[in-house]
């Protein structure tokens, strides 16, 4: 899901929670922000979505905001680290140094042997 459509399952979950008004208005300035991105291919992980949230200044200075998105938060965290790792995406790593030098030696053998 874009950042557009998980905005929008965490609207709906603070809703389902009983969140602050405040916490809804704040998700509701952020979709209407996003709204130009609803078609993007870019995936964006709704937790990825929760920590940039937290990081808002508008959250930080208000207790309420902060309370509703650190109980979705909790929820995430008290999923098993399975479930966690399928809902959280795997982190590009580079290959070692020696898997290049290891292709870049079958590509001279290659072109030796032709």
């Amino acid at each position: 899901m874009n950042a557009y459509e998980q905005l929008l399952v965490i609207r709906d979950r603070l809703e389902h929670l009983g969140a602050h008004e405040d916490s809804i208005a704040m998700v509701d300035k952020l979709v209407k922000r996003a709204e130009p991105d609803r078609d993007s291919p870019l995936n964006v992980p709704q937790v990825q979505m929760l920590r940039h949230m937290l990081r808002q200044r508008e959250v930080i200075d208000n207790y309420n905001i902060y309370n509703d998105l650190q109980e979705l938060m909790s929820d995430y965290e008290d999923r098993p680290r399975e479930e966690r790792a399928e809902l959280e995406e795997e982190e590009h790593r580079p290959r070692p140094h020696s898997y290049y030098r290891e292709q870049k030696m079958k590509e001279r053998g290659k072109k030796q042997d032709s």
